[in-house]
Parts: structure tokens; sequence; C-alpha cells
């Protein structure tokens, strides 16, 4: 068995078949499942071997077999996979086992008080990594491979509780690593709270180093992953050089955070899925999200460089036992059919790197270890939906792949990252110097890895300003805008508000040239003293910075003294976003790809060989009341206008295979794309 088979597939399914034992019977049809998933054009699927509640669904010499079921499921899964050519993957619920936390009390994730976690995610059960258990989920998953023709495994719920762990065994692993029993309340910003954060990432890390090890060395090519493996969110990097494919949730209507995890997952160098439940809600919710929901998900993670995983649920008992609703099938395989269409320009590609964003899981850790202001989701978040909405093509680096990935980039954003380790420092410096741009927000590298403030911006000559002090006040205003750069922005003071975390005053050193300035509200509004309803309104007039730019080496640096990233994604003020875009236009006036579009069209930009392909993605994402809102039209877009500076050797549409004419120009092509609907591809042949 080779290592390429998530590279050389993009349609997969999951089979999240947590039922128990409360029903009256379990009733699947797997001969009929799989000719199903066939005719929708699956290619793997991940298949339940042991559920959320400990029952496993094959005949197990280790573990507890669901006392409902009849047969041998995975058994017979794998026999009826094989007939159709679809590739199986074990899915194994790691860490919720009732039958095993019931036996074994000593097994179970505890709190500082010792109190067992019993209500994870509601219901379940939760079981420490570290316990014996480890040697229990090894000899069920060495089972599964030496007993059954799987091609790799899936593993969920491979997490230490926010609270945990305190069992025993944990508490005598933290004192064999550090000489001293685990802390109860460690303090916000204290060593000891950094060393419990750690030790919890350690547990499930050695766990991970230690599972896969074990399978390894029952089946050198068997295809290991697992839920959250290359996960922003979850922000737990090191075990993932483990995994031989990374997995995350996407569930829409959240779109972007889809097309996040694409521009995070791709730069890793490993094939990557998105998992969507074809539910609405969540996993098991038994409704179906609209056809055109589903495609524009698989659209997502096929055109960022992934492949689409949907997830589903038979219905096991009563009137309707034993299948899939038809109306899931038939969606899914519409969604497939879009995803195989497109399979020849899909296949194999990589984003060709111009800007680039930090996402510094460093800078994480130390936020979530102190009790400074934490917004680093919203901060990401802000800075996703601005570039998208702004129609630019970029990539999301870690602090672990910037140093060596950095010199292929044009621009670099640096969304207020408070702390940046000494390595990142160093290159974004020299790649500055080296002629880079670079465009840096708020706190980024104003703080030291033990979250204490420095005495100024460790990248103070870079930014050509210099930390002064914070604002008093809990808004701000920019203001004065340089009219030659800022001439979509109105020519009034722009709110910025809904974080947590005051500006800064910054001093300007020579050559840096202020952009615009700050204005403090009249006051800073309590019960007793205010303005209006909310916040008072711009009064005073200040020369403390608020954007600057400044030349350093042959690159340059523009530095805005606010989080407007996270201001953008709290607020969606427009004209922050007009802000952050004319500002990689002031740094960059003719970039490597320009597209006129909506603010709802995605750009990608990714290469096979010679071959460049610009990716259009159309794509909604709204709320309703407070509610979800599902995509079920997709209205055409027409006369979408992109340059690019590369002059190919021919130009279509695909897949149609369309000739598309284009305009040579001195430094590149300009061309209109006639309609996008849900997806448009524009390739560059011989580039």
């Amino acid at each position: 068995m080779t290592m390429t088979l998530y590279r050389n597939t993009l349609r997969r399914g999951l089979l999240d078949f947590h039922i128990g034992e409360a029903v009256p019977e379990i009733e699947f049809d797997i001969p009929r499942y799989m000719r199903e998933m066939a005719e929708a054009g699956m290619q793997t699927l991940t298949f339940m071997t042991k559920d959320a509640f400990g029952t496993s669904y094959y005949n197990t010499r280790v573990g507890h077999k669901n006392a409902k079921l009849r047969t041998d499921m995975l058994e017979e899964a794998v026999r009826e996979a094989r007939k159709y050519g679809i590739k199986l993957i074990a899915y194994y619920n790691v860490g919720l086992n009732s039958f095993v936390a019931n036996a074994n009390p000593d097994y179970r994730q505890r709190d500082k008080e010792g109190t067992p976690v019993t209500n994870a995610f509601g219901y379940y059960d939760l079981l420490c990594l570290n316990s014996p258990y480890r040697d229990y989920v090894a000899a069920q998953l060495t089972e599964i491979a030496e007993g059954y023709e799987v091609d790799g495994f899936f593993f969920d719920i491979t997490y230490v509780w926010p609270s945990s762990c305190h069992c025993e065994y944990c508490r005598k692993w933290y004192v064999e690593k550090y000489g001293q029993t685990p802390p109860a309340s460690p303090q916000p910003g204290s060593a000891e709270l950094r060393r419990w954060q750690q030790f919890q990432k350690d547990i499930r890390a050695d766990f991970l180093r230690f599972i896969t090890g074990r399978l390894k060395a029952v089946g050198p090519g068997l295809q290991i992953g697992w839920n959250h493996a290359g996960d922003l969110a979850f922000a737990h990097v090191e075990p993932d050089t483990h995994a031989d494919y990374l997995t995350s949730e996407f569930h829409p209507p959240i779109y972007l955070y889809g097309s996040l995890l694409a521009k995070w997952k791709r730069t890793t160098g490993k094939p990557f899925e998105l998992m969507m439940p074809s539910e609405m809600g969540s996993w098991g919710e038994w409704t179906l999200a609209p056809a055109a929901t589903l495609k524009t998900a698989a659209a997502i993670a096929v055109a960022g460089g992934g492949s689409i995983s949907f997830g589903h649920v038979p219905i096991p008992s009563g009137a309707l036992k034993g299948a899939l609703p038809a109306p899931v099938v038939e969606a899914i395989k519409e969604a497939n059919d879009f995803v195989r269409e497109r399979e020849e320009w899909l296949l194999h590609a990589e984003s060709i790197p111009d800007v680039a964003v930090l996402y510094g899981v460093e800078n994480r850790r130390m936020i979530e270890s102190t009790s400074l202001p934490n917004h680093v989701d919203d901060g990401m978040g802000g800075a996703n939906r601005m570039l998208i909405e702004g129609n630019i093509h970029f990539d999301v680096l870690s602090g672990q792949n910037l140093p060596k990935l950095l010199g292929g980039y044009s621009m670099l954003v640096l969304p207020d990252q408070a702390y940046v380790t000494p390595a990142v420092e160093e290159a974004v410096r020299e790649y500055v110097r080296k002629g880079g741009l670079l465009i840096a927000s708020h706190r980024t590298s104003l703080y030291g890895e033990d979250g204490i403030r420095r005495a100024n911006f460790g990248l103070a000559d870079v930014f050509g300003v210099d930390f002064d002090d914070t604002s008093r006040y809990g808004v701000a205003y920019l203001a004065d805008f340089a009219a030659d750069h800022f001439a979509d922005v109105p020519g009034m003071p722009v709110l910025l508000k809904g974080v947590n975390a005051p500006v800064l005053r910054v001093r300007p050193a020579a050559p840096t040239r202020v952009l615009s300035v700050f204005m403090e509200p009249a006051m800073e509004s309590k019960t007793y003293r205010h303005v209006y309803h909310q916040h008072a309104h711009p009064a005073i007039r200040t020369n403390d910075p608020a954007v600057t730019v400044h030349p350093f080496g042959q690159g340059a640096c523009v530095y805005i003294a606010a989080p407007i990233e996270a201001s953008y994604w709290k607020t969606g003020s427009p004209w922050l976003r007009r802000i952050y875009l004319d500002c990689l236009k002031l740094l960059r006036p003719k970039p490597l790809l320009e597209v006129e579009a909506p603010l709802g069209v995605e750009v990608n930009l990714m290469r096979q060989g010679s071959r460049w392909i610009v990716h259009l993605v159309q794509v909604r994402e709204e709320k309703a009341a407070g509610s979800k809102t599902f995509i079920e039209e997709i209205w055409p877009l027409y006369n979408i206008k992109v340059k690019i500076r590369k002059k190919p050797e021919r130009l279509y549409l695909a897949p149609q295979l369309q000739p598309l004419p284009f305009d040579e120009e001195e430094d590149g092509i300009s061309f209109t794309v006639p309609e996008v609907e849900l997806h448009a591809m524009v390739v560059l042949e011989g580039c």
C-alpha cells in the first residue's frame, strides 16, 4: 500500500454511526449502502469501528461489540467496498468509552477536585489518554489492522478536557516530568500555568506518537490521521508531524472558516480534507443541508487545495431503518459530481506563493496563558475575511514554516501577533530588508513568551515606530487620512470598537510617514458619565499615529496601531476593510493577480507544473435574525475582470475547455470571465 491515497483522491465520506444500544435494533443494509456510495462518487469512506458509547461494530475480542448487531459490520463493509474500488478508513472514537470507564474508574479524566468527566459533549464518559486505557485502544486498533483489510485509520476525540487531567496517572507523570505535584489553580501569567498548559498538550501528543507508532509497526502503509490535525483553533501542531493526512471539521454556513483552514493546511505539505456533516446542524441531526450548500463547501475545499468529506448517518431503527434517506445520497452525489468534473485541474495542485499571513501558534499560547485580552480568533478571522472580500489570493503560515517559506512571498501580514518567536522576528526583518512588503498591526512583537510587555516592539526598526503607551479609552477613531492613498475612506473619523484592547500610542521615527492619526472620544462612557447610548463622539485630535508607512532596506512596512482585524470581525465596518485594503495597494500597486469582483468571490491561484489555475468561488456568508442561513440558490455573476502578471501560451475555462480571449500587456495579460456561478476555473497553460 502506497502513501498516495489522500493525494490521489478528493471525494470522501464519513459514516458517523454513533448509535449505542438504547435503540431496539440496528438495521443497516451495507450492500445497498456501498452501492449507493459508489453511485454517489465516493472514493474513500471513513467507516465506524467503535463509537462514542464504547460499542464496537465488528467481532472484537478486546472490546465490547454492540449488542444490537447481528453481523460483523466492518467485515461486510470491507467486502462490499472492494467491489466498487472504495478505500476504507477505520473510524475509531478514542476518548469516549462508557464500558471501560465503568469497569475502570481510574482511567477517567478528572478535574482538579478529582471529579471524573462524565458529561463530555453533554452525554459521554471521557477517558484519559495517559492511563492504561491507551493499551486497550492499541489492542483494539491492532486487532482491526491485523484482522481487516482497511486502508487506514481516523481517530476522533483525542482530547484533554479543559479542566483535566488530574487522574492518578497524570499526577504521577507530572511529578516525573517537573518534580512537583500538578497545580490546582495556576494563575494567569505565571510559569506554573504555562507549564500546566504544556503538560495538557503533552498528554495528547504523547498518546498520538505512541498509537501511530504501534499501528505503523503493524502496517507501515496505513494512512493515519485524526480530527483537528492541522487545525488553527486547536493550535496543537506538534503531533501533526505523525499524521499522514490532516482533517478539520467544517460547518457551513461558516464558509469563511473553511477557506481559512484550507489556506493554513495547504502550506504544511500534507494532503488534507475538510469534513462537513450533510445535516443542517452538527453531527447526527437527521436533517439535510441543501445540495447547493454541500456543493459550496466542496468548492471551497477543492479550490483551496484539499478534499471534501461528507458526514452522514443511516437511520438504524424504526420505520425508515436500514439506509440513508434517498435525498441525502442525491445531494452528496450532486456535490461529488461537481468535484469529479474538475479533478483534472485539482489533483496535485499547489498554491502559488504571493501574500502570506502569519498565524502564530506561539502567540496564541502566550495569550491563553495570561490575562491579556484574547482576540486571536477574531483577529485571524477579520484578516481572512478582509483579504477574501478584497479578492486577494493568500496563504496562512505557521511560526514553524514561515522562516523556510517566507522568501517565496511578495507580501506578509502580521495581524496583532503580540508574541513572535526570535526566529520569526529575524526572518521577518531580513525579509523586509531584502525587498519584502509587510503589514503589521497593534501589539505585534510587543510581548515576550512570558506574556510580559517589552519596552519596545521587537520589530520597531522595521515598523519605523517606537512604543509609547496605551490609550485610556475603550473606543478610538482613525482620522485625517492621507487623501492620496485612502480615496475610498469617507472624510470623517472612522470608529474602531468591539475589541477589549486599547489602541497603542506610538512615536514615529524618521523617515516614517504618518498616513492617519487617532482622535479620542470626548469621554470614556460610564453609567454616571456618558453621551448618548453607547460611546462618546470623536472630539480630541491627537498627533498619535494610527497608520504609518516606513521604508526598510529594499522593502517597506505599513504599521496600524490598532486591532483593526479583530474590530472588523466584530463590527463588519466597510471602512475598516477599505483602510486595510488601501494599505495593501499602497505597498503593492501592481500585484501578481488582480480580480475585480463582488465581495463574495474568493480567489485562489494554484499550479500544476507549468499550468496555473485561477479559481473564483462565489460564497455568501450571511445570517438572518441570528439563525443560520444556507445556500439554496446560486445567482450567476457576469464579466469578472482579471489581470495577471504572467504570460501563458493559452487560456481556457475549465471544465468546459472553452478558449478564453485575453489582451497582452507589458507585464502580463488581462481577460474577462464571462460568468461565475458557484465556481469558475481559468487555466493558464505554459506559464
